[in-house]
């Protein structure tokens, strides 16, 4: 079949296996791919568990999420005691290393709790957001829940979903090595900023667990400075800041819907990070089938490979941060994007 997307470029593609369109013109692009169709997850999920309905065994959750999630609070903290007293550029190469990689694991279990597969109860779930944020310092996976679900809901929708950088972010940062570099680093802050384009009725709830949320932090961070010192809490936000900046973890933000194929809005990463990143790598195989923990999406690769094999994906995330970086039609621009569905009526 083909479909075609605003612009005129054609995309030609595998609909019996829920294979995104080829695209038959330039490789990537420095602007935005417009497309009318709705996102290819929805169609795929209903494929996958047609032709291999064993998928649903996989679903679940797995209790580990929530014992790795205490082990790496107490890691972290354990870390920052010892730090209380160091000087600031051993705290830096530490927080730099270790830090942010044990805090990066840690947002892909929070990000296992916001689709409840930590724990068999929504309750549970809620209450490891919390335990979860702790040594990230501020208040913040609860929100992420709400705004992670819209993603999911509403994904590559220019109005609606969280993930697609704001048209003054472009305007700011532009296609320069330092301003994506800039941008990279300044990404945790960024991302609360454009979070201000919501109308009310969007964003998260105030209630007891957003609430609740921020108590817990206020008193942690109280203790760490009581306890600790400042060091510990230099130690501790570095560690939450890199972890999804300008690091080559960080770079798995890049390499998750930036559309190096301007057609494929959705990448998997199959490189060996995933050993120390809970397999979030696995990037296509998680949107099509959300309800999966991450200890068992290499199994539904392995199950379904007509389905993922085809897919263009990463093999390093150091390579995506370079290309991203240094090429200058990478942009925050280079994205397949859809209109919104409540603005496309009006």
């Amino acid at each position: 079949y083909q479909r075609r997307v605003r612009g005129g470029v054609t995309m030609q593609g595998n609909d019996e296996f829920g294979v995104p369109p080829k695209y038959t013109g330039k490789g990537l692009q420095p602007s935005y791919t417009n497309v009318d169709y709705k996102q290819p997850h929805w169609k795929r999920k209903t494929l996958l568990l047609d032709r291999h309905p064993d998928i649903v065994k996989l679903q679940g959750y797995d209790f580990m999420t929530a014992v790795y999630i205490v082990l790496l609070v107490l890691s972290q903290t354990a870390i920052a005691y010892l730090l209380k007293e160091q000087p600031f550029w051993l705290v830096f190469a530490v927080c730099y290393t270790l830090g942010a990689t044990q805090d990066h694991a840690m947002w892909v279990l929070i990000h296992e709790c916001t689709h409840n597969t930590a724990l068999p109860s929504l309750r549970g779930n809620l209450f490891l957001h919390w335990i979860a944020n702790i040594p990230i310092i501020f208040p913040s996976t609860i929100s992420f829940r709400h705004y992670h679900l819209m993603h999911h809901s509403y994904l590559n929708e220019t109005y609606n979903d969280p993930d697609i950088p704001g048209i003054w972010e472009n305007r700011i940062f532009g296609r320069s090595a330092i301003g994506k570099a800039t941008w990279l680093l300044l990404f945790p802050l960024l991302q609360g900023l454009r979070l201000d384009r919501f109308q009310e009725g969007s964003r998260p709830k105030f209630d007891f667990w957003l609430i609740g949320n921020f108590v817990v932090q206020i008193v942690y961070v109280a203790w760490i400075y009581y306890v600790m010192g400042w060091m510990s809490l230099i130690y501790l936000s570095l560690s939450s800041i890199f972890a999804i900046g300008l690091h080559p973890l960080g770079a798995r933000w890049i390499a998750e819907h930036y559309a190096v194929d301007p057609n494929q809005e959705t990448y998997s990463y199959y490189g060996i990070a995933n050993r120390i990143s809970f397999n979030i790598g696995y990037h296509n195989e998680h949107h099509d089938i959300p309800s999966v923990p991450w200890s068992r999406l290499p199994q539904l690769k392995k199950l379904a490979p007509e389905f993922y094999t085809p897919l263009v994906s990463h093999n390093s995330y150091l390579s995506v941060l370079k290309r991203f970086i240094f090429d200058p039609n990478f942009t925050l621009q280079s994205r397949v994007v859809r209109v919104s569905l409540s603005r496309r009526d009006k």
